[in-house]
């Protein structure tokens, strides 16, 4: 990988590093923020729910424009606005100011995760995509375990210093202003500009083609419908449909363990929160060690595959927390969840990038973001149920039985993942750059790559 490359990779891991922090940042914090903000501890929760909610809906909004106007600008203003809302919270005394930041900082998260994943399709391709996708998994996963022990950390000191770290995005603008590309622009004659691709000549007969059929008076009305048809149906296509499910059911799975498991611990063995952080970050543990091996497992296996053997591990680990007693156990099933999160989540994200068609990338890209923020709100709220009906034990075997069931549903499916539709299966694709694979230096450098 080059050097400019590896630049690039590390500004996008950045960016994804301050966008899983926005929420997990906190979650420390809350409890300290109910007496300087005068409110209460289910009042508090909003804040959670205020950035859930806006950035699922903005990665929605967003993907109509990141097939039309420059990604690079998109991504700039939202690392912006990311870190002024920070810093405005950080002066804001009262619960409906942190209700409004918050809100304006899902803006910034959308954008933020969605133009990420969209340079990776843009700027890599092959073992190289593979690669950064993994190494974006492993900060991506840093960021939702390792960022509760920051905001712990911070909020020792004040409760308010949790909200200066978003600034530091600020900084990060200014060097991706100066270090990124811009990967695409207004019309695909513009694609060709920096990636490489015949762009231009595509852009040249598309106006031709709007000469002509102005021409000969074709309806703006019968192209309009045709474009809404269009644009509904990558969709339909069930590998896309599969996966942005998977996005979904990834982290619904995940929040099910990370809400709930300090219930656990402080009924079973009086942990604090702080124990409790700690004990939750055991996973990155294995996030990180399965990352740096993914590349390998990829070019040996076929993906879907990869990504229900990640969801049995997680679902037969989650199960087993809730009917075990055992401290020694318990870390090694997190262990084990860590292993599965880590390998279904990287695997996801490196499938929707393959099989998202050019011309739609953003869009699907941001139905796709959009889903991991839905599971991240449904799930305290279906386990919720689950918990005031059946108890805690409950919880803990009916998710697990959600990730069986998804493992057994990627086994079925993953015939349909073969070539097909003008798409390659993704596993072959990368099989056909082994060569290029075993020529690398496999480090495990966080962003050292091909040399």
């Amino acid at each position: 990988m080059k050097t400019n490359k590896k630049i690039h990779l590390f500004i996008i891991c950045l960016t994804v590093f301050f966008g899983m922090s926005a929420g997990a940042l906190l979650g420390p914090v809350f409890p300290e923020m109910v007496g300087p903000l005068q409110t209460t501890a289910q009042n508090i929760g909003m804040l959670v729910s205020a950035i859930t909610f806006s950035t699922a809906l903005f990665s929605l909004v967003l993907g109509s424009f990141t097939d039309r106007i420059p990604r690079k600008k998109i991504l700039i203003f939202c690392l912006v606005l990311y870190g002024f809302t920070g810093l405005a919270a950080y002066f804001a005394t009262d619960l409906e100011t942190h209700l409004v930041l918050r809100f304006l900082q899902g803006i910034g998260v959308a954008g933020m995760m969605l133009v990420s994943m969209l340079l990776i399709g843009d700027l890599y391709s092959g073992p190289e995509r593979v690669h950064a996708t993994s190494r974006v998994g492993m900060t991506n996963a840093i960021g939702s375990v390792f960022s509760p022990l920051i905001g712990g950390l911070l909020a020792s000191h004040s409760w308010n210093l949790p909200f200066l770290f978003y600034t530091l995005t600020l900084p990060l603008a200014l060097f991706a202003a100066v270090c990124l590309p811009e990967t695409k622009s207004v019309g695909p004659e513009y694609r060709g500009k920096e990636c490489g691709n015949p762009g231009r000549e595509n852009g040249r007969e598309q106006n031709r083609e709007n000469g002509n059929n102005k021409k000969n008076g074709t309806p703006n009305r019968a192209r309009n419908k045709k474009t809404f048809a269009e644009l509904l149906k990558p969709f339909l296509d069930i590998k896309i449909f599969y996966t942005i499910f998977l996005s979904f059911a990834v982290f619904f799975l995940l929040y099910a363990l990370v809400f709930y498991l300090p219930f656990m611990l402080k009924a079973e063995f009086g942990y604090t929160s702080k124990e409790s952080g700690l004990a939750l970050s055991l996973m990155g543990i294995t996030v990180i060690l399965i990352a740096s091996r993914v590349k390998v497992l990829a070019l040996r296996y076929p993906l879907v595959c990869l990504v229900g053997v990640g969801f049995g591990f997680s679902g037969l680990t989650v199960a087993m927390i809730g009917i075990v007693h055992s401290k020694i156990i318990i870390v090694f099933l997190l262990l084990l969840f860590g292993m599965g999160y880590g390998l279904s989540q990287i695997i996801a994200d490196t499938l929707i990038l393959q099989i998202a068609p050019e011309d739609s990338k953003g869009r699907i890209i941001s139905v796709y973001n959009s889903m991991k923020y839905l599971g991240q709100t449904l799930s305290p709220i279906v386990f919720g149920f689950v918990l005031a009906s059946f108890g805690l034990e409950t919880v803990f075997l009916f998710a697990g039985a959600f990730g069986l069931a998804v493992a057994g549903l990627s086994w079925l499916v993953r015939g349909k993942f073969r070539a097909g539709s003008g798409h390659e299966e993704v596993g072959e694709n990368i099989r056909e750059h082994r060569n290029v694979h075993e020529q690398e230096d496999e480090t495990g450098s966080l962003f050292v790559g091909e040399n």
